[in-house]
């Protein structure tokens, strides 16, 4: 399955909701490719506190995606580089689990999946 997610770490109840779906498809013995820009992009950085990021009823981000990388549910997490560079995130700033790339990225992970999702 594809994610796209544009929330930040600012609207906690949704910026969840991408981790969730990628959960849901690895119940389904599904891999996910992430796609994080705009505000998103801040949750593939360390900058972002992704233990305390939760909303009413779900787990904590930082939960879910221990889940995700411990059954290598997550095929590729690309953060937007135009996006993050905008909002001053460096390639140091970057998670272990996540990789800077543009547009061509974000093409190639849709033409891999059947279905896109977006928040």
């Amino acid at each position: 399955m594809h994610v796209i997610s544009t929330i930040g770490p600012d609207n906690a109840t949704k910026a969840v909701l991408p981790f969730v779906a990628s959960k849901g498809a690895m119940g389904h013995g599904e891999q996910v490719d992430l796609f994080l820009m705009q505000e998103a992009t801040y949750l593939g950085t360390e900058r972002a506190e992704l233990g305390e990021l939760t909303a009413p009823g779900l787990p904590p981000v930082a939960e879910v995606l221990d889940a995700l990388r411990e059954n290598d549910a997550i095929r590729s997490a690309i953060v937007c580089e135009p996006c993050a560079g905008a909002r001053g995130i460096e390639e140091a700033d970057l998670v272990d689990w996540a990789e800077f790339g543009g547009a061509g990225d974000l093409v190639s992970q849709a033409k891999r999946n059947d279905e896109t999702l977006t928040f």
